[in-house]
């Protein structure tokens, strides 16, 4: 068998060593610090109804973005929009819904800071 310049792969011979792990008594016996206090203060609460109400209002406009966004090809296809037209309208719906992606993202992890575990989208 003729080895090539770069199969010193099969030239090195690997000696796998098992490594047991460590016992897990111990690390299971130890109980996760929570890291933020279990109830939250009324002005923590106030500002995760807060933002619940703005989650769910950037989630229904991104619904709607995306019906708009439709709409927009629907009236291309019939003749009711140039192109030129549908093109400045399609991108200001998608430079909205950038916004809008972007304003969720920000929204669901503050709320998850805040410890907020309901269901989001």
């Amino acid at each position: 068998m003729n080895m090539g310049l770069f199969d010193s792969w099969r030239r090195k011979r690997r000696k796998q060593e098992f490594v047991a792990p460590k016992d897990r008594k111990s690390s299971e016996a130890e109980t996760p610090k929570p890291t933020r206090p279990e109830g939250l203060t009324p002005v923590e609460a106030g500002e995760v109804a807060d933002l619940v109400a703005r989650y769910e209002e950037l989630h229904k406009r991104r619904g709607e973005l995306h019906v708009e966004r439709a709409q927009l090809t629907d009236q291309l296809d019939s003749g009711e929009l140039t192109a030129l037209k549908f093109r400045k309208q399609l991108m200001l719906k998608i430079q909205e819904a950038a916004q809008v992606s972007d304003n969720l993202k920000e929204t669901a992890s503050r709320l998850i800071v805040l410890g907020y575990r309901g269901v989001l989208h």
